[in-house]
């Protein structure tokens, strides 16, 4: 034979352990020998594909077929929405030396058309699967989440309280040490969010404890996290923060308007100019604390469904997260412009990252 082909619709479940980024790829690797036959394994972990710029991909897999071995660079990703996935394959080398594959906890039906679409290759804990190259093809989608999958999905550190807390922690890491009133105060969260987020994070090895009276705690990888939070922040927080746009007089003057005296902020395209001067802004996203009315009346914004400027409520305190001047902080900035498809924007993503944000987490990585 060929083609190793498959094909499965509306399957029964196939009963997962609790996931963790590695453990994620194992049990997909599982659930790919449980419906398909196919063996797989992990050969090397946190891999560099040969190039400095290429991305570092989260492991390197190994599926055996027709006695053929086949290699594939795996990207976790927590929650499989498209635009994100899109993003994966938009920031991955047009020639790579090894195919990307997107290892996710569940795949729908429909995401996975889309993703077979413009050619992403993915496996999830559920045995959905779209695997191509020489002498393989496999392509399964229907096959329903588990109990486990649902129950990670609805964590409640990915919930809108526990993203504003992880915003927090992920601009002032110093604030684990805190009480957690203070860091309840600190991310404007309720008192009772701050344990259940922590022991979230704790159970999912993102934050390791030592000692107690007090405990002493600290990010294990706040990369990871943070490519978490921005998963989950489009989808989940930001509709919250109670988004409307307008359409602006004069947008010359709007773009270049100083926000501090509106006690605003400037987030997505622009801060992006500020942050990098390498993206010309089309559209302008502005975060307010306050009422903008005065913002409204003195930039002459009218309201306007389809408009170029779209405002939003700040979700952070300033004291906490203050990075001076009316831009948002860089994890913002970077989300705004990763929630997009936009190559564009995702460079600018890119830069924000790597001037504002690796260099931090490489010292939180460092520390003893």
């Amino acid at each position: 034979m060929n083609h190793v082909r498959y094909k499965t619709l509306n399957m029964t479940a196939v009963m997962m352990p609790p996931t963790h980024q590695f453990e994620l790829v194992d049990n997909a690797l599982e659930a790919l020998r449980i419906t398909t036959g196919l063996t797989g394994k992990v050969v090397a972990r946190e891999a560099n594909l040969g190039h400095p710029k290429d991305p570092v991909a989260d492991a390197l897999i190994e599926i055996e077929a027709e006695r053929r071995k086949h290699r594939f660079a795996v990207e976790v990703k927590r929650a499989a929405r498209i635009e994100v996935l899109a993003q994966a394959k938009a920031r991955w080398p047009k020639n790579p030396r090894l195919p990307l594959l997107v290892v996710t906890p569940y795949m729908t039906a429909h995401v996975a058309e889309q993703c077979k679409a413009f050619g992403l290759f993915f496996l999830d804990a559920a045995g959905n699967a779209y695997l191509k190259d020489k002498e393989l093809f496999v392509y399964i989608t229907g096959r329903k989440q588990t109990q486990e999958t649902e129950r990670r999905k609805t964590t409640r550190k990915n919930n809108a309280a526990g993203l504003k807390l992880l915003f927090a922690i992920l601009c002032k890491p110093d604030l684990l040490n805190a009480t957690y009133r203070e860091v309840a105060t600190a991310a404007d969260v309720a008192l009772g969010t701050v344990g259940p987020v922590i022991k979230d994070l704790e159970q999912g090895r993102e934050v390791a404890t030592f000692g107690s009276n007090p405990p002493l705690r600290r990010l294990t990888d706040a990369d990871h996290l943070l490519q978490e939070w921005v998963t989950f922040y489009p989808g989940t927080l930001r509709p919250k923060l109670n988004p409307r746009r307008f359409r602006a007089a004069n947008r010359d003057v709007v773009e270049r308007a100083d926000l501090t005296k509106f006690e605003a902020y400037w987030g997505g395209e622009v801060a992006a100019d500020r942050l990098t001067k390498h993206l010309k802004p089309e559209r302008l996203t502005i975060y307010v604390c306050e009422n903008p009315v005065k913002l409204i009346t003195e930039l002459r914004l009218k309201a306007d469904k389809a408009g170029d400027i779209e405002i939003l409520d700040a979700f952070w305190d300033p004291n906490v997260t203050r990075n001076g001047g009316d831009v948002v902080p860089p994890i913002l900035a970077y989300a705004d412009l990763m929630a997009t498809t936009d190559g564009r924007n995702l460079e600018a993503a890119r830069l924000i990252y790597d001037q504002y944000l690796a260099p931090n987490f490489r010292t939180l990585k460092a520390a003893p």
